[in-house]
């Protein structure tokens, strides 16, 4: 799954901490793995090439099974930054000047059907991710790379036009492609025939794709080329495609099933009464938000913005929508990330300050309607959302009652996904309510700085010099580390000035047969490591 996901106006998700209980790291000889594990999947695969596939988190984290990176990025970044583990790279040195990394493959790589992976294929990757021809929709996390050298068959050196904190994130961004197969497609027609790369699919991952039923199911099988000894421990994997959550928790209740993610949390209890079942959760990269537009009068004044976040009870959509299986969120940095500046504390729901600070602003009900005026006008607006997420729109409405309270009234708009985000790209909006799915460099520039107010994802078109100026300055830094000063200040600024409304971060959960043994899924990935999951027998 590209490190970048954003989940803007989808459906909402439910940083590591998981309790995962049951599914454990039980380490038992190899000898006792095998079997088939059945998963289910609410949405398909959507193509075999993540470079031209729709970007469907299901779709890069199955394709993550069998294309792997040159590392593997660490659930870690609670602690620190990102962290890596060797994958297909052995090792990976930083020149003196910070411009360069060289990457070492490990020795003996092959592709399923026996050809070496090379250096090679690392390259054809880089033009491929970078052709216009091919438009990759994470283009642009490779804009900063100048070129990427093959200086032997096992060693590729990427240059970098500047020193810049995320390097490494960006050089291991992507999946390593085979040049001797794909190579053999112009990079004009890939778009043109997505089946092309199905039938001529060969892969280095633990997995490799044994069948794929549109609309069905997708089954992986066991790659027996694969670099690392005795894995992956499981014969196969079989995704099932059930797109309601209820008949998946029925199917896994009944046995069908050996995993589903995506519990809701309203049914979290059931699961962990079932002593045939786990309930998995995890904090998920994510937050749920309200984005004022800011070049609107109503919601120039941070005051004013500051008060809409007092008069809404984060805390009693936690408890009513979510059951607890959240919590209100502080910082478009979250709270479980190292980058979190500590001691940063949610605004309260305080109705009586809100008022206070409403009043002060000139919004007094001086008809005694229970609406708020200013010069005539009413501090009354549109709440849109995406129509499809029942507890988004759920939301809505209990912030239009809380909000009501305070003398604000707010008219629930649900929309169309795709008029969702045309009205939010435009600035054609009063405020959205939406979420947020969190790149692991914790990046804020897509949604606040002023420069990406126009065809960016910054829909609230917020500006502020000293937040635009610090952001800039978090990416100069050759070490990400060294910017916990600039995120600190960086988020005092927007708790004070509240562009957004930060709602709450979800847990995401998930539910597993008690058989399941050491699956690790975590806000990275779903099926983290999978080639080490497996099947203990029934007891």
């Amino acid at each position: 799954m590209p490190r970048t996901f954003r989940l803007a106006v989808l459906a909402a998700g439910a940083l590591v901490a998981l309790a995962l209980s049951g599914c454990g790291r039980d380490r038992r000889p190899v000898a006792s793995a095998g079997g088939t594990l059945v998963a289910a999947t609410l949405t398909d695969l959507q193509g075999v090439n993540e470079l031209v596939s729709a970007d469907n988190r299901f779709t890069g984290e199955i394709l993550e099974q069998l294309f792997p990176r040159l590392l593997e990025e660490q659930p870690d970044f609670e602690s620190g930054p990102p962290s890596f583990a060797p994958r297909l790279a052995e090792s990976w040195v930083r020149s003196a000047d910070g411009r360069e990394i060289v990457f070492r493959l490990r020795e003996g790589l092959t592709w399923s059907d026996g050809v070496p992976l090379t250096a090679e294929d690392v390259r054809f990757t880089y033009e491929a991710q970078t052709s216009p021809a091919v438009a990759w929709s994470y283009a642009h996390v490779k804009d900063a790379i100048e070129s990427v050298d093959v200086l032997d068959p096992r060693t590729v050196r990427f240059r970098f036009r500047e020193v810049y904190a995320t390097q490494l994130l960006d050089a291991n961004e992507g999946g390593i492609l085979p040049k001797h197969v794909w190579g053999a497609r112009p990079f004009a027609s890939w778009r043109e025939n997505a089946d092309w790369f199905r039938d001529h699919l060969v892969v280095s991952g633990p997995f490799r794709l044994a069948s794929w039923r549109p609309a069905q199911e997708i089954v992986l099988e066991r790659n027996p080329r694969y670099f690392e000894p005795g894995l992956p421990r499981l014969d196969r994997v079989v995704f099932r495609v059930v797109p309601d959550q209820g008949a998946q928790l029925a199917q896994l209740q009944g046995g069908g099933l050996d995993f589903v993610l995506g519990v809701p949390p309203a049914r979290a209890t059931e699961i962990e009464a079932d002593p045939a079942l786990e309930l998995l959760r995890f904090w998920n990269r994510q937050y749920d938000y309200v984005a004022w537009n800011t070049r609107r009068p109503l919601f120039a004044d941070p005051a004013v913005r500051r008060a809409l976040t007092l008069g809404i009870d984060r805390q009693g959509l936690v408890d009513a929508l979510w059951y607890g299986q959240a919590r209100p969120a502080v910082s478009p940095v979250l709270s479980t990330s190292w980058a979190f500046k500590r001691g940063l504390e949610p605004w309260p729901y305080d109705p009586a300050e809100a008022g206070r600070l409403l009043e002060a602003a000139g919004w007094v009900d001086r008809d005694g309607d229970g609406v708020r005026e200013k010069e005539g006008r009413r501090f009354a607006f549109d709440l849109v959302t995406n129509a499809g997420n029942r507890v988004r729109v759920d939301a809505a409405v209990m912030i239009q009652a809380q909000l009501a309270r305070v003398g604000i009234e707010v008219r629930p708009r649900p929309l169309d996904l795709n008029t969702l985000n045309e009205r939010a790209l435009a600035h054609e909006f009063d405020a959205i309510l939406s979420g947020w799915g969190i790149d692991t460099s914790m990046d804020l520039r897509f949604a606040f700085h002023s420069e990406e107010a126009e065809g960016g994802y910054n829909f609230g078109g917020y500006a502020n010099p000293e937040v635009d100026r610090l952001i800039d300055a978090v990416r100069r830094q050759a070490d990400l580390e060294a910017a916990k000063p600039l995120f600190d200040r960086l988020q005092e600024i927007l708790h004070e000035e509240q562009p957004y409304t930060l709602l709450l971060e979800p847990r995401r959960l998930a539910a597993a047969r008690s058989t399941l043994r050491d699956a690790q899924p975590n806000a990275l990935a779903t099926f983290f490591r999978l080639e080490e999951w497996w099947l203990a027998p029934p007891p």
